[in-house]
């Protein structure tokens, strides 16, 4: 299932509040999580990636990566509003950034 444009505004609606001074193009691409391809929006900032999915009609899942190795997500398995779940995902993210502490997330490290 595909995102819809008026999601992919959403999202990038979120992206350009929090960093208003660059350019951040969400991008659509297939992930395969879990042994499944989904439809995903995908952005990128510093040593982040940023990745939304989409599970369903209105449901999402998301997830980020530092470094490029380390998985992280919000502990929220499925979200049916896409502005909580943006949000959510840039708070976690926000949350580590000040921290660089994992200890109250669940990193995931891809091998």
């Amino acid at each position: 299932m595909d995102f819809t444009q008026s999601e992919l505004d959403t999202i990038q609606k979120h992206v350009d509040d929090r960093w208003r001074d660059k350019d951040h193009g969400v991008h659509l691409a297939d992930i395969e999580v879990d042994g499944t391809e989904r439809a995903a929006a995908v952005w990128e900032h510093k040593h982040y990636t940023f990745i939304i999915l989409k599970i369903g009609a209105f449901t999402y899942r998301n997830l980020f990566y530092f470094l490029r190795k380390d998985r992280f997500d919000t502990g929220v398995d499925e979200f049916n509003d896409l502005d909580e779940c943006v949000d959510s995902l840039m708070k976690c993210q926000a949350d580590f950034s000040l921290s660089k502490s994992t200890k109250n997330l669940k990193p995931k490290t891809d091998k």
